[in-house]
């Protein structure tokens, strides 16, 4: 049976070493299909918790938990490949395509050594091409990422998420660069196309009004510490200026 809610993490503490806590005693679940937003202030945490839940660390108190298995467990492959992250600053390669960037989000079920030579079956090339026209940026397919747009690269690093055909995306405010028209755009594109694949999303956000327009649930992080959590819709100013009792 499928966990109705995928991503899971209870009352994790974590400190860089030689450093404050940074996360004090937070909790989350995300209800499968849902799209949360994690929000608060620069230095709230935010980001230390998604890559938390993305497996790249690992807290020093409490638990993680992703499509039922421990977040950190790099010898967990297969629950791994089924989650996409999108970092703040994309982690596109600048000097490939904007196709072959997407095509490495099918690295992790294309076997032997052809993929990494840039050789992908056709089924595979041709899925990442529909990605691209799907999000509006199928006439930029060979152009290199450096070339590209700020809204465009954003669109690949989506395209490259979502050709994993994964269960959840966690994304780390990867419109922050963007006015708001451009990134409202962008998150509706997201948003459409993940909910035709059943994905659960969790995004760091900073705009309130895009929080209301495309998230279900928030969660607000005030120096490590959850001062809000529930419907988007119920989330105001005065929640994020809130200091955690």
């Amino acid at each position: 049976m499928r966990d109705s809610c995928p991503v899971r993490a209870h009352d994790i503490w974590f400190a860089y070493r030689g450093e404050d806590w940074v996360l004090k005693g937070v909790s989350l679940e995300v209800p499968r299909g849902t799209f949360m937003a994690i929000m608060g202030p620069s230095g709230a945490g935010k980001s230390t918790l998604l890559r938390l839940l993305a497996g790249l660390l690992r807290p020093q108190r409490g638990s993680v938990q992703v499509l039922g298995h421990a977040a950190h467990n790099g010898r967990l492959p297969r629950p791994r490949a089924r989650v996409g992250y999108i970092p703040q600053q994309l982690g596109l390669v600048r000097n490939v395509s904007a196709l072959e960037n997407v095509l490495m989000g099918a690295l992790g079920r294309v076997r032997g050594l052809a993929p990494y030579l840039g050789l992908f079956p056709r089924e595979e090339v041709a899925r990442a091409m529909s990605l691209l026209e799907d999000l509006g940026i199928g006439h930029k397919a060979r152009d290199k990422a450096f070339q590209l747009s700020g809204g465009e690269r954003q669109r690949v690093a989506i395209a490259r998420a979502l050709m994993q055909q994964p269960e959840i995306v966690l994304a780390d405010e990867f419109v922050s660069d963007l006015d708001l028209p451009r990134a409202s755009e962008v998150l509706s594109t997201m948003r459409e196309l993940g909910q035709a694949q059943g994905v659960t999303f969790v995004v760091n956000m900073h705009e309130l009004p895009l929080v209301h327009d495309y998230a279900d649930l928030v969660t607000v992080l005030r120096d490590g510490e959850v001062t809000f959590r529930g419907p988007a819709r119920a989330v105001t100013w005065a929640e994020l200026q809130e200091a955690p009792a």
